[in-house]
């Protein structure tokens, strides 16, 4: 295992003085001599405040105001497609801006998928008309876990008890 040399006075300085600039953390691993980690982890122990991510994706004023204007009345797909990024981004800035989606439009959006779905089981034969059993969802003693047809720990435990 390598050992790794404690940090100096000197070091632990220009971590200080450097960390509070805009430059990357990278840079000051490069000047420093120390893997990114360290700094990250030294910066912390030192109380130091969280330096932004360089890889995480920032909007333009430009464009956190469009998405304050339009995700609470639009669907996500299209919110991250006009703005470049994933939906999962999208999100997740939308929630660092405060913004969520309106009532209106998540009542509106679950009907459509309620309509939608009806349909497509209409026309695939899996809709159920009502008042007929199935007789896979019959409930009864006949239906029930069996000794030997169990996989899990607790159901063998209990068909071992019904059966002393």
């Amino acid at each position: 295992m390598r050992r790794v040399p404690r940090w100096g006075e000197q070091e632990i300085e220009v971590l200080r003085a450097e960390w509070n600039t805009d430059k990357p953390a990278r840079e000051i691993a490069e000047r420093i001599g120390r893997p990114l980690k360290a700094i990250y982890l030294k910066a912390h122990k030192l109380g130091l405040p969280r330096k932004d991510d360089p890889n995480k994706i920032k909007l333009s004023h430009s464009d956190q105001w469009w998405l304050r204007q339009n995700y609470p009345h639009m669907r996500t797909e299209l919110c991250a497609l006009k703005l470049g990024i994933s939906m999962r981004s999208c999100v997740r800035l939308a929630r660092e801006l405060g913004v969520s989606k309106t009532a209106q439009f998540m009542k509106e959006t679950q009907a459509f998928s309620a309509r939608k779905a009806r349909e497509s089981h209409l026309a695939h034969g899996t809709y159920p008309p009502k008042g007929i059993i199935n007789e896979n969802l019959a409930k009864g003693e006949a239906y029930r876990f069996k000794p030997g047809h169990t996989s899990t720990r607790k159901n063998k435990e209990l068909c071992k008890s019904k059966q002393e």
